[in-house]
């Protein structure tokens, strides 16, 4: 009896000791690499969800991606800068099970290596369309966020064929008064834009403030900020866009400012604006519910309407 119990105390300490080294190692890995950590545990939700990852090679670059959900009509999300596609695992869940969805990591962000192109809008636009050629199909419906509401605003109005519905989710395109940039080179400005965009005023740790810093200072981030050209901005396409689109809005983003949501509500023809309440800049995560809900309401809509035609 004396021998099982030394063998179970001993059991014991070894399982001590393995949640202790366990807890370690995750410490350690927050503290060097927070903004990867968040993102990885992402990836796991959205494969134990049933999410694919795929890569599909773009002429010379291989653009990886999440594909989720059997059939349905295509809907490809396009995410905003500094961060990956997995920043899409609110919302994914919620609309895989009626449309088939896919989720690229754009040029230099994620698993896709920088494209060879100078890193800008018109690039982006470039390698989106192409991965929509890849996909195949002849229309999909296209959501982008922030600055991937700025690259889906660009190629609907350069390729109204090619997509069915557009919608914008608190997004970049548009320079007003007020907009605060997210971009974070030093600790300094990294320290301001938390207090910004958190409205926090106490004391920040500095491992997350390197994170931002280390996440700005990457080339397909800092490049992009290097390169902002005006020219590239939406202000005279938006009469352009001909195809059904709804800006979808978070009234408390701190990032850009609600006139950029009316702006571009007043600008499309025909568009539809949809604000939220109490909901920051990063809406398709906040506001994940409401914008499938959205989404599903709307091909309801367009199969009733194509029923009783």
């Amino acid at each position: 009896m004396s021998g099982k119990k030394t063998l179970l105390t001993a059991l014991a300490g070894l399982g001590a000791v393995a949640v202790a080294s366990t807890a370690v190692l995750l410490a350690r890995e927050i503290y060097r690499r927070p903004i990867e950590l968040v993102f990885g545990m992402a990836r796991l939700s959205l494969k134990a969800r049933g999410a694919r990852e795929e890569v599909q090679q773009v002429g010379e670059l291989p653009m990886h991606y999440y594909d989720a959900g059997q059939q349905g009509e295509p809907v490809v999300l396009v995410h905003g800068l500094g961060v990956t596609s997995e920043s899409w695992t609110t919302l994914i869940p919620h609309i895989s099970h009626t449309f088939r969805v896919y989720a690229p990591d754009m040029p230099g962000f994620g698993r896709t290596p920088l494209a060879p192109d100078k890193q800008c809008i018109a690039t982006h636009v470039e390698y989106l369309g192409r991965f929509l050629d890849a996909l195949g199909y002849p229309q999909v419906t296209l959501v982008g966020q922030s600055l991937g509401g700025w690259i889906a605003t660009r190629y609907a109005a350069a390729h109204p064929e090619r997509i069915k519905r557009l919608y914008l989710l608190n997004s970049a395109g548009l320079i007003r008064e007020g907009i605060y940039s997210p971009y974070t080179p030093d600790l300094p400005t990294a320290r301001d834009y938390v207090r910004q965009v958190s409205g926090y005023r106490g004391p920040v740790p500095i491992f997350l403030l390197h994170a931002f810093v280390n996440t700005s200072r990457r080339p397909a981030f800092a490049q992009f900020i290097e390169n902002y050209d005006r020219a590239e901005e939406v202000d005279e396409l938006l009469a352009e866009i001909s195809v059904p689109t709804t800006i979808i809005w978070g009234t408390e983003d701190k990032i850009f400012p609600l006139v950029c949501a009316h702006d571009f509500h007043a600008g499309i023809p025909g568009s539809r604006l949809v604000l939220v309440p109490g909901i920051s800049h990063n809406s398709h995560i906040g506001a994940a519910r409401k914008i499938a809900r959205i989404l599903l309401e709307d091909v309801d809509a367009a199969c009733a309407s194509e029923l009783k035609a």
